[in-house]
């Protein structure tokens, strides 16, 4: 059983809310749900909706055409029509003229509380009863009133569906944002410094809604110039810290990027990319910031580039990054987008603190902060270390971390770090995770995508017969492992949300070539239909 649910209204009357707690009733009931939201930069009025996708199936992508449409004024209703099923079913305000289940939201709840209205609306029209509802209601603050509001719309509200039982739960209701949060602090998180910027701004207030239960500070600083320099300082002192930010946030940090290469501090930036550029739409999806990304900062120096494409990924490779720009003291970004950090899936994820401790120096003889080695890793010491002067150098420099300008001492050090980037190479070569696989992974048509698109790419895949290949890591790239994915293919087309084929131009530099492109590019995430329609 799969169902699409639309919930439209203006901003400030709980659309998104309602969506959430319908969501989690479906999730407690164990069907697999996707949940997209789309909104303005509006605190109120304008359009805001939200599509709920369930399914007894796994589900990681948004379908444009719904079963369902629940929608509180004219504009929802006109924006939103063309869109819907032939046999659709409606739930309006009692207000508008369209044939379906009147029920008076607006009459009922003002504001963020008519999202209980909806709730109740719907777990009626769906044949749920009342109690499942009502434990989700729990969570919210004025749980008296708001159960007094849900009870009136299920009243009021009529049965239409008949749902199939679920054997067993398929997950938690996670967003991608809350994975990079939890994924952060199981790696060892000490402190997350932030400047709020949509759509990275939700780890900022999860993690301050639950610093004490999780152990960490949290700072929010008054720029992002200051954020990131405040995450450099707290490394070179010890501490395991990290940022999150968007594109024009990003921007401001390229500088100090550059610092935590030269000086070989490890630095963690999440990049949740919107619309651009400039200030673009700030509150829609793109994957416009990934050359940005690969050469942010200037000079040569090493650094790692991944991308989560869904809850558990962000967890997983959140909590990666951290151990990674220890062991390798250098840049770690993970790059994400609105559509990843916002939107919610059902996710099974096994929660394990994983901390791997970084080379250290091991006390003896004269402390060399940038020491040559084979690898290029040298150890580390903080300010207090018994024994040991510490120094960070944003000059070129000698092993002890004085300036140089000497050049046999600036090509030492150039190369003493060029091996720590083919060190992180190698290693990235070698991992299972660098690359992952899904659609028919016997097919001869392949389609290459990264990021947010694996999720439509693996079911339009599978139901059209296409490979799907999404490189995890994207510098260093595992060109190696994705030429062997592609042997023999017949055809191979990249998919990506960018109007330039940005995704397209790094796989050139590595040697790959496509047949040909889909890219999207209206700040909007690809829907099953669309990419069906783009391959059949």
């Amino acid at each position: 059983m799969e169902q699409v649910v639309l919930i439209g209204g203006e901003a400030g009357e709980g659309i998104k809310e309602s969506a959430n707690l319908f969501s989690k009733v479906l999730v407690n009931l164990g069907f697999s749900v996707f949940t997209y939201h789309d909104y303005p930069s509006l605190i109120r009025g304008g359009h805001n909706f939200s599509l709920v996708r369930f399914s007894s199936e796994t589900v990681l992508a948004p379908r444009k055409k719904f079963d369902t449409g629940v929608v509180l004024d004219e504009r929802s209703l006109k924006r939103h029509e063309s869109e819907a099923k032939e046999n659709a079913k409606w739930i309006v305000d009692s207000s508008l003229k369209k044939e379906g289940i009147k029920v008076p939201f607006k009459k009922m709840a003002k504001g963020v509380k008519r999202s209980s209205a909806i709730l109740g609306a719907l777990l009626k029209a769906y044949g749920i009863p009342e109690e499942e509802g009502l434990e989700v209601l729990k969570s919210l603050k004025d749980y008296e009133e708001n159960k007094e509001i849900f009870l009136k719309a299920y009243e009021a509200s009529e049965k239409v569906y008949e749902l199939i039982e679920v054997e067993g739960r398929k997950g938690d209701y996670i967003s991608g944002n809350e994975g990079i949060a939890l994924g952060a602090v199981d790696g060892g998180l000490k402190a997350y410094i932030a400047y709020p910027m949509t759509p990275a701004s939700p780890v900022l207030h999860f993690l301050a809604a639950n610093k004490e239960s999780l152990g960490i500070k949290v700072v929010q600083p008054e720029n992002e110039i200051g954020v990131v320099n405040m995450v450099l300082g707290a490394a070179f002192a010890g501490g395991r810290v990290m940022t999150g930010t968007s594109g024009g946030g990003f921007a401001l940090m390229a500088e100090t990027i550059s610092l935590s290469g030269m000086s070989e501090t490890p630095l963690v930036v999440y990049l949740a990319q919107r619309g651009a550029p400039s200030t673009g739409v700030p509150t829609y999806t793109e994957q416009s910031d990934l050359l940005f990304a690969l050469n942010a900062g200037h000079g040569d120096f090493p650094r790692i580039v991944i991308a989560p494409s869904t809850a558990k990924e962000s967890y997983l490779f959140t909590r990666e990054a951290l151990n990674l720009a220890w062991k390798y003291q250098t840049p770690v970004i993970v790059i994400s987008s609105k559509s990843v950090a916002e939107s919610f899936f059902t996710e099974n994820i096994e929660r394990e603190r994983v901390v791997e401790e970084p080379i250290l120096w091991n006390g003896k003889g004269e402390y060399r902060r940038y020491e040559i080695t084979e690898n290029g890793i040298s150890p580390l010491a903080f300010p207090g270390t018994k024994g040991a002067v510490v120094k960070a150098n944003s000059y070129e420099h000698d092993p002890f971390g004085i300036t140089t300008e000497e050049p046999d001492t600036i090509k030492l050090m150039k190369e003493k770090r060029e091996r720590k980037r083919r060190e992180i190479r190698k290693e990235v070569e070698s991992r299972k995770d660098a690359v992952s696989l899904g659609g028919d992974t016997n097919s001869d048509k392949v389609i290459i995508t990264w990021g947010e698109n694996w999720g439509v790419c693996c079911e339009v895949g599978e139901e059209l017969g296409f490979k799907v290949v999404k490189p995890n890591f994207l510098e260093p790239f595992p060109a190696k492992r994705v030429k062997e994915e592609l042997e023999g293919a017949k055809e191979v087309i990249v998919v990506e949300l960018s109007i330039s084929g940005q995704f397209e131009k790094l796989l050139k530099l590595n040697g790959i070539k496509a047949n040909r492109s889909y890219r999207k590019y209206d700040a909007r995430p690809i829907f099953v239909e669309e990419l069906t329609e783009f391959l059949s």
